[in-house]
């Protein structure tokens, strides 16, 4: 089975572990990341070298990594001092970047260091920046000012307009069983990656089945007061259709008093798990997602089986109609 994963931040990285626990060996990833990251130690990198952002690539890199644990914490150390800002795994792809051929040779060669069977992609291999267009007329530059613009969010772009998938990025689409978009930051994450021309359209031509994993919390400045229902309006404003989704997976797990007060205190709430949808409209599979600890996270071993078993049940029907239109 082939899986397409789509996004970027502290979201993709889990799925990744979850598809990669719990899928059979001989099945084949590929993360699709979002190349619009600004913020921290990536903006720095890109913006002093040219280099393809390296934050969230690394995290999936070592989401899919066969090394000890040592060295995954090794590339997520910072050091003291004047490269302190910079995660070590940063450095490593920035300067493979500089000495490469060019940013997915600097990417294949840092997965053949971490063991990594599956393909990592930036969603565009060129150099490009997130617009924001908001609901009071105003447009904001940079996929770190976005949620900061202190407005709705309206819909995200690519700018330059004539930016394109990556190649590799298309053919995986093609070719994929299964596409997972999220969880993560909508906007600035997801909606980052699908809008990059070629990348709907690839999507919703494709005959895989199609699973949105939705946010625990609504985020600040991006998804305030954000149900399940604004978000699938979201996906729909930015090229898929809510017909072109097959299920949407959403967590159930209760979340203990004291945490839901902490995020209360920085603008962030349940997201509403209720959904009135017209038809045709996914599936709506709810279950215990989560981790119970101080961050509200998915679990990759709750996820994971949950992911497969979508996936397998809908490659199956598909290739049965297939087979059937060939009799």
């Amino acid at each position: 089975m082939k899986v397409v994963a789509i996004g970027g931040g502290t979201g993709l990285p889990v799925v990744l572990t979850a598809l990669r626990r719990h899928l059979a060996a001989g099945d084949r990833i590929t993360a699709v990341v979002t190349a619009a990251d600004d913020g921290g130690s990536s903006g720095v990198l890109r913006k002093e070298y040219g280099v393809i952002p390296p934050g969230d690539i690394r995290n999936c890199l070592l989401a899919l990594a066969r090394v000890a644990p040592e060295v995954s914490a090794a590339l997520q150390y910072r050091f003291d001092g004047g490269v302190g800002q910079h995660p070590v795994g940063n450095l490593l792809l920035a300067a493979l970047d500089m000495v490469a051929s060019d940013g997915l040779t600097a990417i294949r060669l840092a997965a053949e260091l971490l063991g990594v069977d599956d393909l990592v992609l930036p969603s565009t291999t060129e150099r490009v920046h997130l617009v924001g267009d908001l609901a009071d007329g105003r447009s904001v530059h940079g996929e770190s000012a976005i949620p900061r613009s202190g407005a709705p969010i309206k819909r995200v772009r690519i700018d330059p307009e004539t930016a394109v998938a990556a190649p590799l990025v298309l053919e995986a689409l093609r070719e994929a069983d299964a596409m997972i978009l999220g969880p993560g930051s909508l906007y600035t994450s997801v909606l980052a990656t699908l809008v990059v021309p070629g990348v709907a359209d690839a999507v919703v031509e494709s005959s895989a089945v199609r699973i949105f994993v939705c946010n625990a919390m609504t985020e600040p400045g991006e998804t305030d007061g954000y149900g399940i229902t604004e978000h699938l309006q979201a996906l729909a404003e930015h090229g898929l259709p809510l017909g072109k989704l097959h299920y949407v997976v959403a967590p159930t797990t209760p979340i203990p008093s004291k945490v839901l007060g902490r995020y209360a205190s920085e603008g962030a709430l349940p997201v509403d798990r209720d959904a009135r949808l017209p038809d045709p409209s996914p599936v709506i599979v709810r279950a215990d997602l989560l981790e119970l600890g101080p961050v509200v996270r998915h679990n990759p071993d709750k996820l994971g089986p949950i992911l497969c078993d979508l996936a397998s049940r809908r490659r199956d029907t598909v290739r049965a109609s297939r087979a059937a239109a060939q009799v």
